[in-house]
């Protein structure tokens, strides 16, 4: 369970928030949330799949750092052996909440920047030199902290226009199941399910007014980014093997 509260340059004048990465800060897992806008980027790095709730049926985007829960292949002690760390890893423990979540299209829901008090990121009572402060004496933003501020702003809009990309995909039938098979050196063999990706077949198909839509919102290069991205599940493999 989190204790999210919404921050204020008052009661958390003191507060700092540490930096460092490893298990201990709950970055051993196999799968991460991303973003489309974060694409770019990713697919220089991870396989990056598309997920589907059982329950409500509605697709995401994860990084896949493992092949295990638990497993973050990229996770070295406390060190990302990649160039790249996702943003949804970068913005722990902070995130956006609303004053007014019910508020109907239109009306502003009141977004506030959140902090998981529970967090071991967090050191509340500002004893320690470990971390980084969020406000300065005088109550305004660190530099850490605008750059917190402006991470969780690239998330927000990426959390949008991603649902609207994997919207536009599933109604055109362009998901199919990624059927992820791997044999380790060790001779065990896995078939992973339940993860999908673009169907590179139905894509080139697409209605010529379908695709110039796509460009035009950016989601063709997404797509073939997409796909792409899942030949980073050979260096999966071996980063497995070197276990």
């Amino acid at each position: 369970m989190s204790n999210t509260v919404a921050l204020n340059n008052e009661s958390h004048r003191n507060l700092k928030v540490m930096t460092k990465r490893g298990a201990a800060f709950g970055e051993a897992t196999h799968l991460v949330p991303v973003v489309a806008n974060e694409l770019r980027n990713l697919v220089l790095e991870y396989p990056v799949c598309i997920t589907k709730d059982p329950k409500n049926g509605q697709f995401s985007l994860c990084a896949l750092l493992g092949f295990e829960p638990g497993e973050n292949l990229y996770l070295q002690g406390d060190n990302w052996d990649a160039q790249y760390v996702p943003m949804h890893i970068r913005r722990q423990p902070f995130m956006v909440g609303y004053r007014n979540p019910e508020a109907e299209p239109g009306e502003d829901k009141g977004a506030v920047i959140t902090l998981d008090m529970d967090s071991p990121r967090v050191n509340s009572d500002g004893s320690s030199a470990d971390g980084e402060r969020l406000f300065d004496d005088e109550g305004s933003n660190t530099p850490f902290m605008n750059e917190v501020s402006d991470l969780l702003g690239q998330l927000m809009g990426g959390m949008e226009s991603t649902t609207a990309f994997l919207k536009f995909l599933a109604d055109n039938d362009l998901i199919e199941p990624a059927h992820i098979n791997v044999q380790f050196a060790s001779g065990e063999q896995k078939r992973y399910e339940g993860l999908y990706t673009v169907n590179d077949e139905k894509l080139q198909q697409l209605e010529a007014d379908k695709l110039v839509y796509m460009h035009q919102h950016g989601y063709l290069q997404a797509a073939y980014w997409l796909s792409a991205s899942m030949g980073q599940v050979r260096k999966l493999i071996q980063r497995k093997n070197q276990l």
